[in-house]
């Protein structure tokens, strides 16, 4: 049982690394296409959208605590315990997020050493 939980939250690393990886990709594009000021630019560019994007979806989940019903069973349940089989959606969008906020601190923590 507690392997399950693990699981689940390993799921949801792997599905924040793949938001993450996006997210850079389509924000260096952004940054070329408008900006082009440095490549050390660049990075804190990225790791700024990469706070914003998982402290808004760290917003929404805690929406899904605050709200009494949103952390009823869904309409799809049984193709959602499938994929997690302990964690709800409201948990899901909570580790994803700070997986991405996880990012950005890896980023921060690059850039601050190159600084050194």
């Amino acid at each position: 049982m507690k392997f399950a939980i693990l699981k689940d939250i390993l799921k949801c690393t792997k599905i924040a690394l793949f938001i993450s990886m996006g997210i850079c990709i389509f924000f260096t594009s952004i940054y070329y296409i408008f900006y082009n000021n440095g490549s050390s630019s660049l990075l804190y560019f990225i790791k700024n959208n990469l706070y914003y994007i998982g402290c808004f979806g760290l917003l929404i989940s805690s929406g899904f605590f605050i709200q009494k019903n949103a952390t009823r069973p869904l309409i799809y349940q049984d193709s959602w315990t499938k994929m997690f089989s302990k964690l709800n959606l409201g948990m899901v969008i909570m580790f994803v997020s700070l997986f991405i906020c996880l990012c950005g601190i890896i980023i921060q923590l690059s850039l601050e050493a190159a600084i050194i």
